[in-house]
C-alpha cells in the first residue's frame, strides 16, 4: 500500500511537471506581457524605436491586435530570416545581415509603416503595413545620424562626391509606400563638418566659377583665374557636376567634377571651366 502511495505521488509530480514545461513552452518560456503601444498616447504622426523579437500589442482605437519581428542569424552567410506578425499578417522573409538590424514602427500619412534599419551597414528596408498585406518593399543605402523621431524629420546621412566620396546630412519624410525622400529633393549638398576639415591647394593657375560668398545666388558667379597657391576646403555639390569649394577668405569657387568608366572603380575627373584639368593637393598637417 506504501509502494503504491508512492508511484501515485511520483506520477502525480511527473504529470504537473510535464503540463507546467507544456504551458511555458507555448507561451514563450518566462511568460512575458506583451507591450502595449496605444496609438492614443502618441502624437498623430510618430516614431517608436521596437526591440527585435519582442511582443507587442498595438491599440489602435477600438482595435487591437499582436505585433512582433524576429530577426534570426542565417546558418551560413550574410543572410538571416525575419518574421512578421502584424494584425492579419504572418509573414517571413530572408533578409541580408538580419541579426544587426533595429526596427522602428513609424506613423505618418495616416499609415503605419515598419523601417527595419542596419546602422553598421547602412541597409534599410522599408514596409508600409496594411490590415491583411504588405504594400512594399525595398532596401536603400542611407545611415541615420542621430535617432529618427519625427517622420518628417528623418536625419539621413548620405554619399556624394565634392572631391572624391564625402557625406551630407540631410533631412528626410516618409514618401510613397513608405520610401525615404528628401524633404529637399533639389539644392546644395553639403560636406559634414569631418569633410570639410581637409585643406587643398591648387598647383596651377584654373579658371573656375567665383561667388563672394556661399549665400550668393546662381546668377552672381563670375569667371575668374584662380591662381596657384589658393588654400580651400571643400564645401558642397549640387546637379550632376558641380563641385563648389570653399576659399580661405570665404569666397566659393566651382568646378566640375566628373566619374569616367574604369576597373575597379570609377576614375575622378575634375576640370575648370576651360575644360582643362584642376589641379591640387591635399596639405598635410
Amino acid at each position: 500500500m506504501k509502494l503504491n502511495r508512492v508511484m501515485k505521488h511520483s506520477v502525480r509530480l511527473i504529470s504537473i511537471g510535464l503540463l507546467t514545461l507544456f504551458f511555458f513552452g507555448c507561451n514563450g518560456g518566462a511568460q512575458e506581457k506583451p507591450v502595449v503601444i496605444d496609438y492614443a498616447a502618441q502624437p498623430e504622426e510618430f516614431v517608436v524605436k521596437l526591440e527585435p523579437n519582442k511582443r507587442y500589442t498595438i491599440v489602435r482605437g477600438q482595435e487591437q491586435f499582436p505585433f512582433s519581428l524576429t530577426l534570426k542569424k542565417g546558418l551560413a552567410g550574410d543572410y538571416g530570416k525575419s518574421r512578421l506578425i502584424w494584425n492579419k499578417i504572418d509573414r517571413e522573409a530572408d533578409m541580408l545581415r538580419a541579426q544587426y538590424r533595429v526596427p522602428y514602427l513609424i506613423r505618418a500619412n495616416g499609415k503605419d509603416y515598419l523601417y527595419i534599419y542596419g546602422d553598421q551597414y547602412g541597409d534599410l528596408n522599408f514596409l508600409e503595413l496594411g490590415e491583411k498585406y504588405v504594400a512594399a518593399s525595398d532596401n536603400t543605402m542611407l545611415h541615420f545620424y542621430e535617432e529618427p523621431k519625427d517622420p518628417k524629420q528623418l536625419p539621413v546621412r548620405i554619399g556624394i562626391h565634392v572631391l572624391g566620396p564625402a557625406a551630407a546630412e540631410l533631412r528626410y519624410h516618409v514618401g510613397k509606400r513608405g520610401a525615404p525622400a528628401p524633404n529637399d529633393p533639389e539644392g546644395y549638398r553639403y560636406c559634414t563638418a569631418a569633410d570639410a576639415k581637409q585643406k587643398f591647394v591648387t598647383t596651377k593657375a584654373s579658371t573656375v566659377l567665383m561667388f563672394a560668398s556661399r549665400d550668393a545666388g546662381e546668377e552672381e558667379g563670375k569667371k575668374v583665374i584662380l591662381p596657384a597657391g589658393s588654400m580651400f576646403t571643400r564645401l558642397r555639390c549640387s546637379g550632376r557636376e558641380n563641385t563648389d569649394l570653399l576659399l580661405e577668405d570665404g569666397r566659393v569657387f566651382r568646378v566640375k567634377e566628373r566619374y569616367l568608366f574604369g576597373e575597379p572603380k570609377a576614375i575622378m575627373d575634375v576640370r575648370d571651366f576651360t575644360d582643362n584639368k584642376f589641379e591640387y593637393k591635399k596639405v598635410e598637417g
